[in-house]
Formats: C-alpha cells, structure tokens, sequence
C-alpha cells in the first residue's frame, strides 16, 4: 500500500461541515447513485421505444420512452432516444429542448453521446445545433463547477470483462472503469470520463485543478510469471473547472509499471517500458518532457499489469473526511469514509471503487 496525500481535502464550502455527508443527497450537480442499475421495467420500457423507432411509429416510439424516464428518472438512455425520434421527423427545436434537459442532468458522459449519436446527425447541420453547443459549454460548466472539493476516484459501473487466469497471449483490456467525483457535501457523484470503460488509473494535480488519468487497451502475457505488461497506454489530461481536455498522450510499446508522484511543478510520472523509460512531466502541446536524474518524492499513484495499487487514508479539510481503500467482504476494493458524527458510508462495494484505481480483473 502506497500513501497518498490530500485526498479529500474541503467540504463544498467552508461552513458545509455539518452537511458532511448526508444521509439523503442534497441538491447540487450529480446523481444520487452511478452504481445502481436501472429499474428493469425501466429498460423493458425503453426496449418496447426502440421496437417502434425501428418502424418509425415516433409517437408510440416516445409514449414508450417517457413512460421508461417515469418508471426510473435516473435511466437517461430514453431522453437521447426521444431527441433522436424528433430529430428524425425533423423536429429540431422539440430535439435541442431535450438535448438541453438531457445535458443538465449529466453532462458527461452524455455529451459525448449527443456528439457521436448517428441518428442525431441531421442536427448538426441545422441552425439549431449552435444552440446545442452553447448548452454543452453551460453543462460543462455546472459540471465542473466546485469539484476541488470532492473525492475524487476510479470505479465501475458495470461489471469488467475479465482477464483469463493463465495463459499466454495479448488479452483486450475492458475493466469497465471511469473517473467519478464525490462531493461530501451533497453526498452526490458526477462521472467525470467518458474512456468505453478503459481508466486504469487517476492521480489529482497539487492545484487541485486538474487531474490526470491512464487508460490501456491490452494485456499481454509471454508465459514468464514476471513478464505481463500494459500496450495501448496513453495519459489524458482533464481540466476540472470547464471539463475539458488535451489530445491523449500515448506511452509506446510494452509498460510494466507507471508511477505518479506529486512535486510543487505538477505530476512526475516514472515510467518502466520497453520503448520509454525514466522521469517526465507533461509539457506544452500534452507532450512528455523528459527530466533527468533518479530520484524523487514516493508515488501517490503506482500502476502495473496487475492494476492499481491501494492507497493510505487521508484526512484533511472541514469536512475531517477521512478515505481509505478498503475490501469488501467478497474480496473486492471498495472506498470506506468516514467523519466525525456522521454514519460511515462505502462507495463502489458492488462492483468495485478504489482511490487512484482497481486491480486488473
């Protein structure tokens, strides 16, 4: 187990101590549980739209949707169907309002979805789309806002595709994971990245502005009980208070290990790999920069082909949250926190939460 420093530093704002995680959210941006599924007649509902959609039946198509949205408010698949049923009959005043709704409610990773949808393509060359990238720039905004003190970690949201035991070979890395916040005030939760699943690894800036995450794409295995390493690594650098981010950093060739240390500079990153290796910070234009010498403060982050390493508590702030990786009774990590006359509360127990990352399943 590594240390790591200031991981939950401040309650939302400085007189929110006796707010320290409620037992029932308050208001503020987030959802009250990433983790749950949705209500299964939720997504019967939803499927019953899609069969309709197909037909291009849009009314019965969007009774169905909204009929899904009622029975869980939280499932937001329906409301991006029900934009796209009035972008498809051409209704793009009725399809930006929900667009708009939709963002509001969680900007990530629903941006990116109303950016990539094909059948909201029509959209895009409309006047209308200007609207809808005005409402991007406000969600991000709100999203953003006030994440320098909330917790900030990895988790999954689905359960991961799992890597074969024994054997050799490149195996596809899908642990299902991306970055969340968690704000002790309001005891709400905001994803944070949208990577298909493939965040291995988070480390927070000394400013606490910005963060860094890794992903990877494969596992390879050569038979040698010491040779397994990372391919398709790459660092991605995401500025909190406007939610945007550089060009991925790609990391070539075999990894065994990256470690990520803080300095009054920013983030070191020690890197161990067959093609790069030593000491770097990430420079202007998102491109490593290379430093010389060995030495250095301990790693607050340490990732290897068997995943990320458990983190010590840390205290510190208002709030006096105290957050530690700890195992569930099935084996698994999950976040344990804790703080002065308040009910302890676990984050990720079901599938998996850990502070800078997960084990690679």
């Amino acid at each position: 187990m590594i240390p790591l420093a200031a991981v939950l530093l401040l309650a939302d704002s400085p007189g929110a101590a006796a707010a320290c995680l409620p037992q029932v959210p308050g208001q503020g941006p987030g959802v009250a549980d990433p983790f749950r599924p949705p209500d299964p007649k939720a997504t019967a509902l939803n499927a019953e739209g899609k069969t309709f959609y197909r037909e291009g039946k849009w009314d019965a198509a969007r009774a169905r949707y909204r009929a899904a949205e009622a029975a869980d408010p939280s499932f937001l698949a329906p409301r991006l169907n029900v934009a796209c049923s009035f972008v498809r009959q051409e209704r793009f005043t009725e399809a930006v309002a929900e667009v708009r709704a939709l963002l509001d409610l969680a900007y990530v990773p629903w941006g990116r979805e109303v950016l990539e949808a094909a059948d909201l393509g029509a959209l895009k060359v409309q006047p209308q789309m200007a609207e809808v990238r005005r409402a991007m720039a406000d969600a991000a905004a709100r999203w953003g806002a006030g994440l320098d003190g909330s917790l900030i970690f990895v988790a999954r949201q689905r359960p991961p595709l799992r890597i074969p035991a024994a054997g050799t070979g490149e195996f596809i890395l899908n642990p299902h994971q991306e970055v969340y916040a968690f704000s002790p005030a309001t005891a709400r939760f905001r994803q944070l990245t949208a990577e298909d699943g493939h965040v291995l690894a988070v480390a927070r800036t000394p400013d606490r502005r910005r963060i860094v995450y890794v992903t990877g794409e494969k596992l390879v295995r050569d038979g040698k009980p010491d040779d397994v390493v990372l391919e398709g690594v790459a660092l991605h650098e995401l500025t909190l208070e406007t939610m945007a981010s550089g060009p991925p950093i790609p990391v070539a060739g075999a990894i065994r290990a990256i470690e990520i240390a803080t300095t009054p500079r920013g983030l070191l990153f020690r890197i161990d790999g067959a093609r790069v290796g030593g000491r770097f910070m990430i420079g202007a234009g998102n491109t490593l920069i290379s430093l010389s010498g060995s030495k250095g403060p301990p790693p607050v982050a340490v990732l290897t082909a068997k995943g990320a390493l458990p983190t010590s508590a840390s205290v510190a702030g208002p709030c006096g949250v105290v957050a530690r990786d700890t195992k569930t009774s099935s084996g698994g990590r999950a976040i344990a926190l804790s703080a002065h006359d308040r009910p302890n509360r676990e984050i990720g127990a079901a599938l998996g939460a850990g502070l800078v990352g997960l084990p690679i399943p």
